[in-house]
């Protein structure tokens, strides 16, 4: 059965053990930092994360050109976008249709074909 004294003051804990995530022993509310019970576990590994910091390898310095360069992707060619075609070969269908049934379907077509041709003929924004 694990005893119900904290490790520094040995007072019984009034509701739960605190422990100390550096030496691992259980601390009553007074001693649950690791300064107040002057925790050897704490030192060994304030040590540690020193000695990993001076002796930690330092990168060499990169030219500024190894930032900015191209990437293998950017060479491939781009694909020539399909939907702007699909959209006016719509716009033009329901324009031809409209000939022959409602005049509303017209204004339809024209607007597909002009956004068809907007979409394939203005750039790309980053907007």
């Amino acid at each position: 059965m694990p005893e119900n004294n904290c490790a520094y003051c040995h007072k019984k804990f009034s509701e739960f053990p605190f422990t100390c995530k550096f030496c691992g022993n259980d601390y009553c509310s007074d001693h649950r930092l690791p300064e107040n019970h002057k925790c050897a576990g704490l030192e060994k590994y304030k040590e540690k994360q020193v000695n990993s910091f001076t002796s930690a390898t330092k990168k060499p310095a990169q030219p500024i050109e190894y930032f900015y360069h191209k990437h293998e992707h950017a060479k491939t060619q781009k694909k020539k976008p399909v939907m702007p075609y699909i959209i006016i070969s719509i716009g033009l269908l329901l324009m031809i249709s409209a000939y022959f049934t409602e005049i509303f379907l017209y204004y339809i077509g024209f607007i597909l074909i002009c956004a068809g041709l907007i979409k394939l003929f203005m750039p790309r924004t980053g907007i």
